[in-house]
């Protein structure tokens, strides 16, 4: 599974979980990627629909200072979600401990809209792809609906300048949050380092038009940028 496995087309009704995780001392990333694979197995085992992902920070500042990696997850639907979490408390969570690599304190929850999705199957694709997130807020009387329409207008510039392999979501907080001072998680990914690259060359080609655009829609802040690599799936 690569990045086209959160490339899939979905509604707002899709669930992401974001645990905000620490490495346990004398861990490493691979004792967390080999846990989490087997708890995937469990959850293939129960017939769950679940998918998770590691992500470590490139570049986050010291917003999330302790915090190593994030662990995020996916579910198709609120049902599903709440299947996977009651087999989760019911059947795993009092097991035993002392062997888990990190610990994970925050846990947030969101609900998804695909804005974009441009992934391409013939092109360059990595195992482990940048992710960069930012918290955003609709300028007074914009409606969510017409912010994705400006960033549906800038993916079509960005496609006549050459620039694709890419993908947008809105994440609109859920659970979790206390006081959320934005109106969505804006997360936009590239299928590989490659067409980051492309984009970031580029983009001036288009940026003097649609930063002035989609600025007068939105306000985003807290740019952070990750590189993201599946763990386990159980559904496309």
């Amino acid at each position: 599974m690569a990045v086209n496995a959160v490339a899939q087309e979905t509604e707002e009704h899709v669930r992401m979980e974001y645990l905000l995780c620490q490495l346990n001392e004398g861990f490493t990333f691979e004792d967390v990627i080999n846990n989490a694979k087997e708890y995937g197995e469990k959850v293939a085992a129960e017939g769950n629909q679940y998918n998770q992902y590691l992500l470590r920070p490139l570049i986050t500042g010291q917003r999330l200072e302790g915090v190593t990696h994030i662990i995020a997850g996916m579910w198709p639907n609120g049902e599903e979600m709440y299947k996977e979490y009651g087999d989760y408390v019911n059947k795993y969570i009092d097991e035993d401990m002392e062997n888990e690599a990190h610990t994970c304190r925050v846990v947030y929850a969101t609900m998804d809209h695909v804005v974009v999705n441009d992934f391409r199957e013939n092109e360059t694709a990595d195992q482990r792809w940048p992710l960069q997130l930012s918290d955003c807020t609709l300028k007074k009387d914009v409606s969510m609906d017409y912010a994705v329409q400006v960033q549906k207008d800038v993916h079509q510039a960005a496609l006549e300048n050459d620039m694709g392999g890419y993908g947008v979501h809105f994440q609109v907080p859920y659970l979790g949050f206390e006081d959320a001072e934005f109106d969505f998680i804006s997360a936009v990914w590239w299928q590989s380092f490659e067409h980051r690259g492309n984009m970031a060359q580029n983009y001036y080609k288009i940026a003097e038009n649609y930063d002035q655009e989609m600025s007068s829609v939105v306000s985003c802040k807290n740019d952070r940028t990750y590189f993201a690599e599946p763990l386990f799936s159980t559904w496309e």
